[in-house]
C-alpha cells in the first residue's frame, strides 16, 4: 500500500494565510527607506484607505509616504536602532488616510533573514485610533481634575487665611478698642459722683455714656462678625447665642456629640447668621429653625422658616460668599425657595470620619 502524498509547503500560501487570519495588516518590507512592500494585508485598505496593491514594490506610493511628516524621521530612526541592536520595535505613529484623515496606528515589528540572506523587515500594522482618543480624553480629565483640586486648594487656603486673619482682627478689637471704651465708661460712672449737683454736667455725662454704650455695642456686633468668638465654646453655644439675638424666635436642634472641625464650625456659623438675617430682612417670617446633623461624614445645617418664601440665591453676595465658603471646603449649598411657602437652606460639609 503507497504511502498518502506529502503535502507540498508553500511558504508564500501560508503567509497570505497568516495576512487574512491575523487582525491587522501583516507585512513584509525591504529595509530600506520607502519600506518597499514585498507583501501586505488587505486590512491595509481598511486602516489607509489605499488598496495593499498600491505599496507592492511602492508600484504607486511607499509606505513611508503616507507616514506623518512630524513621525516619519523620528519612525524611520527608531526602526534603525532596533535592528542595529538586533531587537523588535513596537512605534506608535500617524498614518494620513487617502480621505486626508489622520489615524494612529501600532507598528511592531522584527528584522528577519531569509535563506538566501536577504534582510527584511516583518510586522503588523493595528489601527488604534479609538485607544488614543480615550487616552487623550482620558488624560484631559485627569488633567481637569488635577486643575479642579488645586482650584478648591487655593480656595481653601484663601478661606483659611482671611479666617485667621478675622480672628486676629477680632482679637484685637477685644484686647484693644474694647477693653479701652469699657475703661472710659466706667470712668464716666465714677465722674458722675462728682458732679451730681450740677445738672447740666450730670446730663451731658449721661448722654456721652449712652453714646458710648451704644459704640461699645457696635463694637462687639462688628467684631462677633468678623470672629464670632463665642466659637471658641462650640458650635451649639454659638448657634444658640445667635438664635437669641434674632429678631425673629428661632430654635436650635444640634444633634452632634462631638465637635467639628474648625473650619466646618466656622463654616456652619457664617450660614446661620446669614440665613437668619435675611429671615429678618426679608422673609416676613413668625418663627425660623436651625438644625445640625451628622451622618455619613458629612455634617449638614439647615436654616428653615415659615416666610413667603421666592428667595433668590443668585442676588446679592451674601449666599453666593457663604457658597464659596462651602465649596471650598468641597461642602454644596442648596436653596429651596418657592413662593409663599417659606425658604430653606441646607449647607452639606464633609467632616471627615
Amino acid at each position: 500500500m503507497s504511502a498518502p502524498p506529502r503535502p507540498s509547503f508553500d511558504p508564500e500560501s501560508l503567509l497570505r494565510s497568516l495576512m487574512e487570519s491575523v487582525p491587522g495588516a501583516v507585512y513584509r518590507c525591504a529595509d530600506d527607506a520607502d519600506w518597499t512592500m514585498l507583501g501586505i494585508g488587505d486590512d491595509i485598505e481598511t486602516i489607509s484607505g489605499y488598496p495593499a496593491t498600491d505599496f507592492i514594490a511602492s508600484s504607486v506610493r511607499s509606505f513611508t509616504s503616507i507616514i506623518h511628516p512630524d513621525d516619519c524621521e523620528r519612525v524611520q530612526e527608531e526602526v534603525r536602532v532596533a535592528v542595529a541592536a538586533g531587537r523588535s520595535f513596537s512605534l506608535e505613529y500617524q498614518l494620513r488616510r487617502a480621505d486626508g484623515e489622520l489615524r494612529w496606528v501600532l507598528d511592531r515589528g522584527v528584522r528577519t533573514v531569509d535563506r538566501l540572506g536577504d534582510s527584511w523587515l516583518d510586522g503588523i500594522i493595528f489601527d488604534i485610533t479609538e485607544r488614543r482618543a480615550a487616552e487623550e480624553l482620558l488624560r484631559k480629565r485627569d488633567a481637569e481634575a488635577a486643575r479642579l483640586a488645586e482650584l478648591q486648594a487655593s480656595r481653601r487656603r484663601i478661606v483659611a487665611v482671611g479666617d485667621a486673619e478675622r480672628r486676629r482682627l477680632e482679637r484685637n478689637l477685644h484686647d484693644g478698642a474694647q477693653q479701652r471704651l469699657v475703661a472710659i465708661a466706667l470712668q464716666l460712672r465714677l465722674l458722675e459722683d462728682h458732679v451730681r449737683d450740677d445738672a447740666t454736667a450730670v446730663r451731658l455725662l449721661t448722654t456721652a455714656s449712652d453714646q458710648l454704650a451704644l459704640s461699645l455695642s457696635e463694637l462687639r456686633e462688628l467684631a462677633r462678625g468678623i470672629h464670632p468668638a463665642v466659637l471658641e465654646r462650640g458650635l451649639a453655644a454659638a448657634l444658640h447665642s445667635l438664635a437669641s439675638r434674632s429678631p425673629v424666635p428661632a430654635t436650635v436642634t444640634y444633634e452632634p456629640r462631638d465637635r467639628f472641625p474648625e473650619p466646618i464650625e466656622l463654616a456652619a456659623y457664617f450660614v446661620a447668621s446669614e440665613a437668619l438675617a435675611n429671615v429678618a430682612k426679608y422673609a416676613h417670617a413668625t418663627s425660623v429653625s436651625v438644625r445640625v446633623r451628622r451622618a455619613d461624614r458629612m455634617a449638614s445645617i439647615e436654616v428653615a422658616d415659615n416666610g413667603i418664601g421666592g428667595a433668590d440665591d443668585t442676588a446679592g453676595s451674601g449666599l453666593r460668599g457663604l457658597a464659596d465658603r462651602v465649596e471650598a471646603l468641597q461642602g454644596s449649598l442648596h436653596v429651596v425657595s418657592p413662593p409663599g411657602a417659606g425658604t430653606v437652606i441646607t449647607a452639606e460639609l464633609p467632616c471627615g470620619p
